[in-house]
């Protein structure tokens, strides 16, 4: 089997600058950009345009955060292959019994491909997701910042291209975050720089449970579903969320926080998981 895409994630591009004094030559780092089909149960399931690599942990952690496979505990085995003549594949086989065929169903009703379609699949996804139930002052004001800090200096395709997403993911020991569950994933897509970070935890064994996540870009309807479907309920970002994420969050009684840059955050939903001494 293999575990890693060895294609060069970032190619140079000779190409010129334009300012006040005109055209000057220059070089830029072009990101790259590959399709990656998903196959379970013999059955091709979607095909992501994603950023090569970890393509185990992007394909696990998409069947998890669109409700399609439960668990790692459902997954009998997964598998990854470079195509030449058609491209990335990984292929799972799901754990006998795995009720992912019923799921599959369900998720294409409500799913096209640009997404979610219409206020009755919206509805209908949020009916699917049940409430956390999270101690209050389950997170400090330092461990919002310090991964926030941590998810940038991790991300070495954007400092080469700037155009990639990130997100960034970390167990929590009292209200901390713990360095040494640092997981940090980038991609032309902020879904799949989550989903990659889901699958790797997942595969690690990570308890999502007791993990904050980061994002780099905004916090849409979406995203917001994609953590409580794999059972994130602490997430930020840098960017700020929309209304329809604001509102399931707090549904789920999920922590989430937008616009955190430098030592400021805005607290959207269950701003009483904040440890009572670390108030933002």
């Amino acid at each position: 089997m293999d575990t890693e895409n060895e294609i060069t994630e970032t190619s140079p591009l000779d190409c010129h600058e334009l300012g006040p004094e005109g055209l000057t030559q220059t070089q830029r780092h072009l990101i790259a950009e590959e399709p990656l089909l998903i196959a379970v149960g013999g059955k091709d399931v979607a095909t992501l345009m994603c950023t090569p690599g970890h393509e185990v942990d992007l394909a696990l952690g998409w069947l998890i955060t669109e409700g399609i496979i439960g668990s790692h505990a459902e997954v009998a085995e997964i598998d990854y292959r470079r195509d030449d003549a058609w491209g990335n594949i990984v292929r799972v086989t799901p754990a006998q019994d795995a009720p992912w065929e019923s799921r599959l169903t369900a998720h294409r009703k409500v799913y096209t491909s640009c997404g979610i379609c219409g206020y009755e699949a919206i509805r209908e996804v949020a009916a699917c997701l049940k409430p956390f139930d999270q101690p209050k002052g389950r997170l400090t004001r330092a461990a919002i910042h310090d991964l926030a800090a941590l998810m940038r200096t991790g991300q070495p395709l954007f400092k080469q291209t700037g155009a990639t997403h990130a997100a960034a993911l970390a167990g929590l020991t009292d209200g901390r975050i713990d360095p040494e569950s640092l997981i940090v994933r980038e991609d032309i897509g902020r879904h799949n720089a989550l989903d990659k970070v889901v699958g790797h935890a997942v595969r690690a064994g990570i308890p999502l449970a007791s993990t904050l996540v980061m994002l780099s870009g905004r916090l849409s309807f979406e995203m917001v579903a994609k953590a409580a479907r794999a059972g994130i309920p602490n997430l930020t970002a840098v960017s700020a969320p929309t209304a329809l994420a604001v509102d399931l969050a707090q549904r789920l009684r999920m922590f989430l926080a937008g616009f955190v840059r430098g030592d400021l955050a805005t607290v959207y939903a269950d701003p009483e998981a904040l440890h009572s001494e670390s108030a933002l």
